[in-house]
């Protein structure tokens, strides 16, 4: 199994490479490219929110609850007509930080096991479903553009999940002693069958997810255009 730095690591190089192509095809803002860099680089932390190493599980349920946080407070403050608080605006985030880090997080460690559910695809698109779903209720749902980036945040977290659990697999084979370790198939896998039920309740909320996910066509026809990316600079020269 691959440490924490070279899932970090990894997600960060391929997600930036991902962003920063998008970008230069004009396909999204500086912005925009930083985001889903972000959300990307935490796609690729995802499938460990399970583990039983603190320093992953903590990094991970931190940034996980920094940014719930950083959602709410936008959602309050988004409305101009909603005159927000010194007090909202300073306990709102608080509380969601909170709730996200000593409610939800035991929670969450009770009901889950390392390298079970979050290391699954179904899980994974569980989660690039959510990220879509959410990203499109806090932007302005009548703009296209939103609908075709809230798709790109989702794509982004499934890239980074993607990621770790294809290192995971790849450290289960030791190339020096040319064998396969036990702990290979244990990452990359369709669904968790020893924890039915709540597979079972995951795919649902996949299918709830699908049926109310914002349209499609807008981000299928953004990515099928790569006319304007350049690799390198080209420069001519009149003699």
């Amino acid at each position: 199994m691959a440490n924490f730095s070279t899932h970090l690591n990894t997600a960060v190089i391929v997600t930036g490479i991902s962003s920063a192509s998008l970008l230069t095809a004009n396909h999204i803002n500086l912005n925009d490219a930083l985001w889903l860099w972000f959300l990307g680089s935490i796609g690729g932390l995802l499938p460990d929110i399970d583990s039983d190493n603190s320093t992953s599980l903590n990094t991970i349920f931190n940034l996980f609850a920094f940014s719930c946080a950083f959602f709410a407070l936008r959602y309050i403050t988004s409305n101009p007509l909603i005159h927000v608080s010194f007090i909202e605006l300073i306990f709102t985030p608080l509380l969601v930080f909170a709730f996200m880090k000593y409610i939800l997080r035991p929670i969450f460690e009770k009901i889950t096991v390392h390298r079970g559910s979050c290391h699954s695809l179904l899980f994974l698109l569980f989660s690039a479903l959510l990220t879509t779903q959410v990203t499109w209720k806090l932007n302005n749902q009548v703009i296209i553009d939103s609908a075709a980036f809230s798709w790109l945040c989702g794509g982004f977290v499934l890239l980074g999940g993607l990621v770790h659990l294809l290192l995971d697999e790849l450290y289960s084979v030791d190339l020096s002693n040319v064998r396969i370790k036990r702990s290979f198939g244990t990452a990359l896998k369709v669904v968790e069958w020893d924890n039915k039920l709540l597979s079972l309740v995951t795919l649902i909320a996949v299918i709830g997810l699908i049926y109310i996910a914002p349209p499609i066509n807008e981000v299928i026809k953004l990515l099928s255009d790569w006319s304007t990316f350049q690799f390198r600079s080209i420069n001519l020269i009149n003699f």
